[in-house]
């Protein structure tokens, strides 16, 4: 049975008398918190409290796919929420689940159990510990009821101020039960949204970031994951017109300007159209707002020269010259601290950086011609250029989109132009994040048309959780870019050996039609062999109003245009030819 009701009014305004289980049910209630994200067996009597919620209590089928739904949840609606996991092995689980949010600064709070004094170090079943303190910005043990709303209101102050990240907490699970005056006054709503605080750069620094960024021949911004969790997409597009500055995003940053603005240059790195790394290697001045300048943007550090002139606008304020030295910081929420530069730049000036523009956007022009041939390909197997155009055609200006890693990252990046906002979330590195991140963010976001894109080889990792898609009525769609392979290691295999080896058993499935097995657990499956088919299999998978998975049989041989594969296949070159990999 549910617990009795607990005056809400009482416990906003003071202490108020209550069991455990009433306290962190009201807590997630009071985070304003759509879904709940769990794998049994513990905090069920808090999960029953919520018995009366419209709160959604989501049954996971792995510890992992739970976190990346909370990860999927948390980047959608700028909220963290809760996932919560027994402890011992599945505690390992949910640690590399929190990786991927770990790297991309986004805020969950995890909760497992802890043993009971009584019971620790006595041979107790599953009594395995796992240290999250590598995976998360704080991480506590909660062990007297007294102390339970101090604990959970740090956990929500560091995962939502500064540079937001996942906490974790051992909670000895007996408090459930026990009854407690708690005092809420510790329980603050302004950390359980994030960017919790906006903090401002100081002016002497902004002034001379716009008085270089002005001066220099060459400037260029790059636009990082932080300019979307700020919501800095209409700041950015401010200060690129008032300078006439081109912009690149990282893939995280995908969303800070719209990408058919005619500043708009598309993505860096690793993942990216190679003509915004060119316009990188050429500046004499980068700007990067939000970002780490770690590997995949920099390139491992090719890009830019250490010579260059760089700013960077973090709220952390370590990451400004952490990884480049000589870097005028601009420490600050990025919406706030671009916001400023803006206002400093004052009116545009119409032909500043002209030629320096019009460069860019030749070189961006060049590229989009080549690439014509296989956006518009009719061919069969379909081309990926040709699917992530038409996906784009077919789905509402407000759909977001969620990318894996790997080739599914290289061919949204570079061949999805989306408007300014959040419309497009990406992996950090986890390959099968995509699937259950979505789902958590079609949790978050019933509204929106919520699209995951992967390739089969990442759809395999957490395939059960579909069934968790139709059991909860959350229609995600999934697209799966699929060429029965994990082909992004079969054209690496090509490239370094020889065709004569027998390298393809090493990287290669069967040919499944996984919208076979979708009908097959009560979802809307199609399959797609025909390019003309996209638009109308994604319109029937809207009007189904089922979690939906389209098929998409795709060209074995498509190689994505991700740097270290340059020269390559479809790229230029032929594969498991010798020549040296860019």
């Amino acid at each position: 049975m549910t617990a009795p009701a607990v005056d809400r009014t009482a416990a906003a305004t003071g202490p108020v008398r209550m069991k455990g289980q009433q306290f962190l049910s009201d807590l997630i209630r009071r985070s304003g918190s759509k879904a709940v994200f769990f794998v049994p067996t513990f905090l069920y009597p808090t999960l029953v409290e919520l018995a009366e919620d419209p709160i959604k209590r989501v049954l996971c089928h792995s510890e992992k796919a739970a976190a990346y739904m909370a990860d999927g949840y948390a980047q959608a609606t700028n909220s963290p929420t809760i996932v919560i996991t027994q402890g011992g092995p599945g505690a390992a689980n949910l640690f590399a689940g929190l990786a991927d949010a770990w790297q991309s600064h986004t805020p969950i709070l995890a909760i497992t159990p802890i043993l009971p004094g009584s019971r620790y170090h006595g041979n107790s079943y599953q009594e395995v510990y796992t240290d999250f303190r590598s995976v998360t910005k704080y991480d506590a043990e909660v062990r007297t009821i007294d102390r339970m709303p101090e604990f959970f209101a740090k956990a929500y102050r560091h995962m939502t101020t500064g540079a937001p990240q996942p906490v974790h907490l051992y909670l000895e699970g007996a408090l459930e039960s026990m009854e407690w005056d708690f005092d809420f006054s510790y329980l603050d709503e302004r950390y359980f949204s994030y960017p919790a605080f906006r903090p401002r750069a100081e002016d002497d620094g902004v002034q001379e970031a716009v008085r270089r960024l002005r001066a220099a021949e060459r400037p260029v911004i790059v636009a990082g994951r932080g300019a979307i969790v700020s919501g800095a997409w209409n700041e950015v597009t401010q200060l690129a017109e008032a300078l006439q500055i081109p912009v690149t995003t990282s893939l995280g940053g995908k969303g800070s300007i719209d990408e058919r603005h005619p500043l708009a240059l598309g993505v860096s790195g690793s993942y990216r159209r190679p003509s915004t790394d060119s316009a990188i290697h050429d500046a004499d001045l980068v700007l990067y707002i939000g970002g780490h300048q770690g590997g995949a943007t920099t390139m491992m550090k090719s890009m830019p020269q250490t010579s260059v002139d760089l700013i960077h606008v973090d709220i952390n304020p370590v990451q400004p010259g952490f990884n480049y030295p000589g870097v005028l910081p601009l420490v600050g929420d990025a919406r706030t601290v671009v916001g400023q530069m803006v206002e400093a730049a004052g009116q545009p000036e119409p032909g500043l950086h002209a030629d320096w523009v019009a460069r860019t956007q030749a070189d961006l022009a060049a590229w989009r011609e080549k690439e014509n041939a296989h956006i518009n390909d009719d061919a069969t197997p379909i081309r990926p250029e040709r699917l992530c155009a038409e996906l784009v055609k077919a789905c509402p200006d407000d759909a977001l989109f969620v990318a894996d890693t790997g080739y599914a990252a290289a061919w949204t990046g570079a061949f999805m132009d989306l408007p300014a906002g959040k419309n497009y979330i990406g992996c950090e590195g986890s390959l099968s994040w995509a699937f259950p991140a979505a789902i958590g963010a079609k949790a978050g976001a019933p509204e929106r048309v919520v699209v995951a894109f992967t390739g089969d080889g990442g759809f395999w990792y957490h395939l059960g959780e579909l069934e968790t898609a139709v059991r909860n009525g959350i229609n995600v769609i999934t697209v799966v870019n699929n060429n029965h392979a994990l082909v992004f290691d079969t054209h690496l295999l090509q490239a370094f050996w020889s065709a004569s080896h027998d390298v393809d058993m090493l990287s290669e499935f069967r040919d499944v039609d996984f919208a076979a097995f979708a009908r097959g657990v009560g979802a809307f499956g199609v399959r797609v062999t025909d390019p003309k088919d996209i638009g109308k299999a994604v319109q029937d998978a809207i009007a189904s109003g089922l979690p939906a998975v389209i098929d998409v049989v795709v060209d074995h041989a498509a190689v994505a245009p991700v740097a270290f594969m340059a020269g390559q296949g479809s790229r230029g070159g032929m594969l498991g030819a010798p020549e040296k990999m860019k």
